[in-house]
């Protein structure tokens, strides 16, 4: 539930405030003179919101952001041409493994040990 505040209250204790928006997800209602003027909300609960009136999620994403989250899918698509997919490879490598009681699992119990 929303909680009203004045803008006189809201300065005397906006860290206060702020606080309670980012770490515990509540919302306020600044108001002068009874009249509805802003609201304090955590970021997350901002870009959620975001997200939500726009077709595509990434659109909500900070302009800084989402040319990170571009740069990386590029990246990950240039890797999986390059080597292939990861999953296969790791499965591949699962096959290759020992079997379970092998001496090689002895062995390695007994370096770690």
């Amino acid at each position: 539930m929303d909680r009203t505040v004045s803008m006189a209250e809201a300065k005397s204790h906006f860290s206060e405030l702020v606080g309670r928006a980012a770490y515990h997800g509540e919302h306020f209602v600044l108001e002068r003179r009874g009249r509805p003027l802003a609201i304090l909300l955590g970021v997350d609960e901002y870009w959620r919101l975001r997200a939500l009136e726009t077709p595509d999620a990434a659109s909500a994403l900070p302009p800084a952001l989402r040319q990170r989250q571009e740069r990386l899918l590029a990246q990950a698509q240039t890797l999986r041409q390059q080597v292939g997919d990861p999953l296969e490879g790791l499965a591949a490598m699962l096959r290759d493994l020992p079997p379970e009681g092998d001496e090689f699992w002895t062995q390695v119990e007994e370096f770690q040990g």
